[in-house]
């Protein structure tokens, strides 16, 4: 299975999510990140800490869950 970003990394690519919606996802399970940085750790310009990793993990099984 792939870490959390980059699965996050592959939704976006292959265009099975949009960014402001997998943004939502973890915005919605308590993501700190805003959307223009989020957007930047998925190209691997900033890091999301531990915490946020695995808050996006949850965001991730809630996106597939209602999708």
């Amino acid at each position: 299975m792939l870490d959390p970003l980059a699965q996050a990394q592959v939704l976006i690519r292959d265009d099975v999510s949009s960014l402001p919606i997998l943004w939502g996802w973890y915005w919605g399970n308590g993501g700190n990140a805003g959307l223009v940085e989020f957007d930047a750790c998925l190209y691997d310009l900033m890091v999301l800490d531990a915490f946020d990793l695995k808050i996006l993990a949850w965001a991730l099984e809630d996106f597939a869950l209602h999708s």
